[in-house]
């Protein structure tokens, strides 16, 4: 089922392709033609649809010479009684040849007396009469789809089909040119669970591909089995239509070149992002300075919690999948950000609701969403969530790789060093005086940052000696200092609270 922010985009999508042909084949009417494209197409996400570009559900009949498609359908020949069969549906290249061969479709002379309807009622009572659809009830579905969206909106740019190509209404600027952060959010997260393993992803693809070939950069077209990480940053843009503001691109290199030319990118590792903007990784950071590497990956940022030390970052192809992940502000791996210039600044709070997964709202409570203590508590019960069985999946998360101690004498600050493990989250303050050798006063987690939110290295025992050297970081109003030290030939080199921490 569509969400609404993809029923949203189908519409803005198809409905001024709709206005073009009607006024170019002299119909009266837009708005049920709008509503039949989404009841028939599922607002685009119909195999038929995102496919083949049949939004209408034609079939080929005896007239059509046009590529096609043999597929499986329900008819109700019988009121009340749907019937399985299979047939030949017409296929088109893209959207707009789609669109073009529905009008073509009404020449027939059957459908004559569709052209001269000015109300969606009459137009859809004579298309059916005429036999468009088998269903019993095809009226009136597609009135509701039509009063859902208020489609008769569409209806007015019939005499001036510019207008609605132009995406203005009422002089104001349109759906196309109001470029919202809150859209792209939306428009990302409804993509969440597309996956190659059941071709869904395919629709990412099929998306992008409906770019004339000249407004492709490079002239590609997107091939399915190809890395789509950056395909999915520009299908959004390429649904939203705003072009003009995000760039685009299938590969990660070239798009930051193509957010350079845009003036919308940032060189800045420590760039505190919004939802909205785009966030690239490397892979091969090695964590020393402002990373200038070769990007990996691409993702659109849809929350930040700039307090916990957090973001969000809806991605295409990760793991084969459209995922979200979790990642501290300011942390290794962050190679830059796209930052496109929107009109509209405004992103709402993510919802808190139920039926998600445990992983999944444990990583949203990592993220900051659900608050801490009594706050966290109530939010998680009052969206039907177990506190204690969302915690224990959070302190897995966080805590469940950590390193523990071999032995007594893993901690020996005289042994070699074998290798090291060092935070990918940098200390952002220094006072001399901080600096020194302290003790642990208690089994004590070294972590990435400072929070008791941030993923743990390793568990260090109570007594270990440990050396900061000025260098530390403030979550919750209490100093996380930067300390190394060596436990099992391993340099560890992260942040631990100075709470549990002694000078010697």
């Amino acid at each position: 089922m569509a969400t609404a922010a993809e029923c949203e985009v189908f519409i803005n999508q198809i409905a001024p392709l709709c206005v073009k042909y009607a006024a170019e084949y002299g119909y009266k009417n837009v708005s049920a033609a709008v509503a039949m494209a989404c009841l028939e197409s599922g607002y685009g996400l119909s195999r038929l649809a995102a496919q083949y570009h049949n939004y209408f559900g034609m079939k080929c009949g005896t007239k059509w010479t046009g590529a096609s498609v043999n597929m499986r359908t329900m008819e109700e020949y019988t009121p009340g009684v749907k019937t399985p069969i299979s047939d030949d549906f017409r296929a088109y290249p893209d959207m707009e040849s789609g669109v073009r061969g529905y009008y073509e479709f009404l020449e027939l002379a059957r459908y004559a007396a569709v052209r001269n309807q000015e109300t969606p009622e009459k137009y859809l009572q004579e298309i059916k009469a005429a036999g468009y659809a088998t269903s019993s009830t095809y009226v009136r579905d597609v009135l509701a789809v039509v009063t859902a969206h208020n489609l008769t909106e569409w209806d007015k740019y019939i005499s001036e089909p510019e207008k609605a190509q132009d995406g203005q209404q009422d002089g104001q600027k349109g759906k196309y040119n109001m470029y919202s952060r809150q859209k792209v959010v939306d428009y990302a997260n409804s993509q969440v669970g597309k996956k190659e393993s059941d071709g869904s992803y395919k629709s990412i693809i099929d998306t992008y591909n409906t770019l004339p070939a000249d407004q492709l950069p490079r002239k590609t077209r997107m091939q399915y089995g190809w890395a789509w990480c950056a395909c999915f940053w520009s299908a959004i843009a390429v649904a939203l239509k705003y072009l003009a503001i995000m760039p685009i691109e299938i590969s990660c290199y070239y798009l930051i070149e193509a957010a350079k030319k845009l003036k919308a990118w940032v060189e800045n590792d420590a760039y505190i992002p919004k939802p909205g903007d785009g966030v690239l990784y490397d892979w091969d950071d090695s964590g020393q300075g402002d990373n200038t590497g070769n990007p990996d990956h691409v993702g659109a940022v849809t929350y930040v919690n700039q307090d916990a030390g957090y973001m969000v970052v809806t991605e295409g192809n990760y793991g084969n999948a459209v995922k979200k992940r979790t990642i501290s502000l300011n942390g290794r791996y962050i190679r830059g950000f796209i930052v496109p210039n929107y009109d509209d600044g405004t992103v709402a709070e993510p919802e808190k609701t139920g039926g998600k997964s445990v992983s999944e709202v444990a990583h949203e409570v990592i993220a900051g969403i659900y608050g801490d203590g009594e706050e966290r508590q109530r939010e998680l019960a009052a969206h039907g969530y177990d506190y204690d069985t969302v915690q224990a999946e959070v302190n897995r998360i966080l805590n469940g790789g950590a390193a523990t101690p071999e032995n007594d004498n893993s901690v020996d600050q005289a042994q070699p060093v074998a290798r090291k493990a060092t935070s990918t989250c940098y200390a952002h303050k220094f006072d001399k005086g901080v600096a020194g050798t302290y003790v642990t006063t208690a089994d004590l987690y070294c972590r990435n940052d400072a929070g008791t939110n941030k993923k743990a290295l390793c568990l260090i025992p109570k007594g270990t000696k440990v050396q900061c050297y000025g260098y530390y970081n403030v979550s919750g109003g209490v100093n996380w200092l930067y300390i190394q030290f060596t436990m099992d030939g391993v340099q560890y080199t992260g942040f631990s609270s100075s709470v549990y921490l002694r000078k010697a």
